[in-house]
């Protein structure tokens, strides 16, 4: 049988869900993902996903250790691998930066803006319509601002998220589920589907790429002193 710390975890977890109002932490935030996303994809109830997002109120000592930037794009920073049903990613955006336009490989994906502004902008499937040209179809566009939860996934079409500022940089939240390891991107003059592979610009507030030299300054060291 489990042992009594997780039934304790899980006891905590659904007080906090069953409040049903009022502000959480992130501590709390990631609690409840738990008991959400417990089950099959099927089973996800978005709205109730999306309104326990907007409880939680940001701080940004929250993401301080998880923030990495790169001024010509946007970084995804693993910031909790959740249960194996989901992950939790921290977007960092800078003024003037879009993402491709893409779709979601089959997941849900929640969107929580943190700090900034997003622009979203939704394309139909090409095999659903397409222009004459056999360029992407517009669907619709929206500003999504600080303290709002988006949801997409695949049934709804395709989209490209940006900054639209000059002057403000973006801090987004995303919850996959369940996480993917990569996804198709799209051209809006040709509509060409594209799949390509998705990559952490840093994991656990650890650049990828501080880690591969100092992984490999470790081999070199076993094969010097071997």
């Amino acid at each position: 049988s489990p042992p009594l710390f997780f039934f304790i975890y899980v006891s905590k977890a659904l007080r906090i869900l069953m409040s049903c109002v009022g502000p959480i932490t992130f501590e709390e935030l990631i609690d409840g993902l738990f008991v959400f996303f417990n089950k099959d994809k099927e089973s996800v109830a978005i709205e109730e996903v999306q309104a326990f997002f907007n409880r939680y109120v940001f701080n940004s000592a929250d993401i301080m250790k998880y923030a990495k930037w790169d001024k010509f794009k946007y970084t995804r920073n693993l910031m909790h691998e959740g249960n194996s049903k989901f992950n939790l990613i921290l977007m960092c955006w800078p003024e003037g930066i879009a993402s491709p336009i893409h779709d979601h490989a089959d997941s849900h994906c929640f969107m929580r803006i943190l700090d900034g502004e997003a622009k979203e902008t939704r394309y139909f499937w090409p095999q659903d319509t397409c222009n004459r040209d056999q360029s992407l179809v517009e669907m619709c566009s929206r500003s999504v601002g600080p303290g709002v939860t988006a949801y997409m996934s695949d049934e709804l079409g395709l989209h490209r998220v940006e900054n639209n500022s000059h002057t403000n940089k973006l801090c987004s939240l995303h919850l996959y589920s369940p996480p993917f390891a990569d996804c198709n991107i799209f051209d809006e003059r040709t509509s060409k589907k594209t799949n390509v592979n998705m990559c952490f610009y840093s994991k656990y507030g650890e650049k990828e790429e501080v880690k591969k030299k100092a992984h490999t300054k470790r081999s070199t060291s076993v094969a010097t002193s071997s």
